[in-house]
């Protein structure tokens, strides 16, 4: 049996490509959907899961059509007015404390709540539980809304011992910084490990 669209297409939310934040998170491509909602409908292909999720999670995080809303009228928004109660029903039935009214802010988005909700989110998208761990959930979350630098931090402890700056650098470029900002981490690696390894002798 085929996957649905979102779990083909690396998009737990289902987002629409072309916008500038789908871009933001890899979305080069756009494929059209035959849903038979007669709306037009398509999709973003991302290059990873954790991408797609990310950009999930940011477009609840920036977009005024969401962020700030309350739950009810965010998802008459996103779904297009279509099943919004069964929609929200859904997402509340597997959310503890989420419910129709309550406002969808930064400070939710980040919580434990917030995560629970982009996996329902992504459930009733597919159709069926989303093949993402809970810890690359976690990532496209962090991606989003821990300081740069944290995350740089995170996936420079992950990738193993620093060589001449190589692995500080890699690690950031895996972290979605630009390439300014991943010349400048491995330059700064590099030149200090050469003081130290001066002085010590």
């Amino acid at each position: 049996m085929r996957e649905p669209a979102s779990i083909r297409y690396n998009n737990p939310g289902a987002m629409w490509g072309g916008s500038a934040l789908a871009k933001k998170w890899g979305a080069n491509q756009t494929v059209g959907l035959n849903d038979g909602m007669g709306q037009g409908n398509n999709i973003a292909v991302f290059p990873t899961k954790v991408k797609g999720a990310a950009a999930q999670f940011d477009l609840w995080h920036s977009s005024k059509r969401y962020n700030n809303k309350p739950l009810l009228q965010a998802i008459h928004t996103w779904s297009g007015g279509n099943w919004v109660s069964s929609y929200i029903k859904f997402l509340t039935d597997r959310c503890p404390g989420l419910t129709a009214n309550t406002i969808i802010d930064d400070a939710f988005l980040k919580s434990e709540k917030g995560l629970a909700m982009m996996k329902a989110q992504a459930w009733h998208e597919a159709g069926k539980p989303y093949p993402m761990t809970d810890a690359e959930w976690r990532e496209a979350q962090a991606l989003v809304f821990k300081p740069k630098t944290t995350v740089v931090k995170d996936a420079a402890k992950k990738s193993g011992p620093i060589v001449a700056g190589g692995g500080a650098a890699e690690a950031a470029r895996q972290s979605g910084l630009s390439i300014s900002w991943v010349i400048a981490i491995g330059v700064a690696v590099a030149l200090t490990t050469y003081l130290i390894m001066r002085f010590k002798k």
